[in-house]
């Protein structure tokens, strides 16, 4: 008798959880009460814009998705829910939405653009080629496609390809810092491989000329700033 009434007590207590589990899924499932009277789906993609920037990316997600449900033909709120999903590490959802916005839009720029950049995330280096290039031939003056495109062809060591979408990017925004950096990545790229194909040559054992190549670096950025040019002078090779 003292067993069955254990059992008895485990089945209401799981029973009484799964009700409790049941009930929080259908909370959160269901939209906020409005601040507004009859809320319109940019109260909500407000809402998850506001939401994505305190990085609530769960609660965003939410409220894109009441946007979703008033106006489920308007594909901008799919990216915007597909870039809060990539947030929670998500990527099937984000790729499902960013997806299903370019079937209902074609030519939505953002769209590919993100979803290039998580292909990028994932090692699909070719399918975000393909999405970067696609804005590039949408927005032929979007200086983010040339910058992300550029860091596909650096992840895959296509350096002089990175190289020109980068000077491109700069080129059509000035302002647009990012592609600087990017820039700077892939010369700093092709100086560690140089220093790698010196260390060939010179054996394992050899000294740096003008020290390692963090050292070369600072030096060099010294350089940049105060126009001293002895950084370069260990380089120099005299005839013997």
């Amino acid at each position: 008798m003292r067993r069955f009434w254990s059992l008895l007590v485990i089945i209401v207590l799981v029973m009484g959880s799964a009700s409790v589990l049941a009930q929080q899924a259908d909370n959160e499932k269901k939209c906020d009460t409005p601040s507004v009277a009859d809320a319109k789906p940019s109260y909500y993609i407000g809402l998850g814009d506001s939401w994505f920037t305190r990085k609530d990316y769960a609660t965003a997600v939410k409220a894109y998705t009441c946007a979703v449900d008033l106006q489920p033909d308007y594909a901008p709120i799919y990216v915007k829910r597909g870039f809060a999903y990539a947030g929670l590490q998500d990527s099937d959802a984000a790729l499902a939405d960013y997806s299903h916005a370019l079937e209902l839009d074609e030519n939505l720029v953002s769209a590919y653009n993100n979803r290039g950049t998580l292909y990028t995330q994932l090692g699909n280096f070719g399918l975000a080629i393909n999405d970067f290039t696609l804005v590039i031939s949408l927005d032929p003056n979007n200086a983010v496609a040339y910058n992300n495109r550029g860091i596909v062809h650096a992840a895959e060591g296509n350096f002089d390809d990175a190289i020109a979408d980068f000077e491109e990017a700069i080129v059509l925004d000035p302002t647009y810092s990012t592609p600087h950096a990017s820039l700077a990545a892939v010369y700093s790229a092709l100086a560690a491989r140089s220093y790698q194909d010196y260390v060939k040559v010179a054996g394992s054992a050899a000294r740096l000329p003008a020290g390692t190549p963090d050292e070369v670096l600072t030096s060099m950025d010294d350089s940049l700033r105060n126009g001293n040019f002895a950084v370069w002078l260990p380089l120099l090779t005299p005839s013997q």
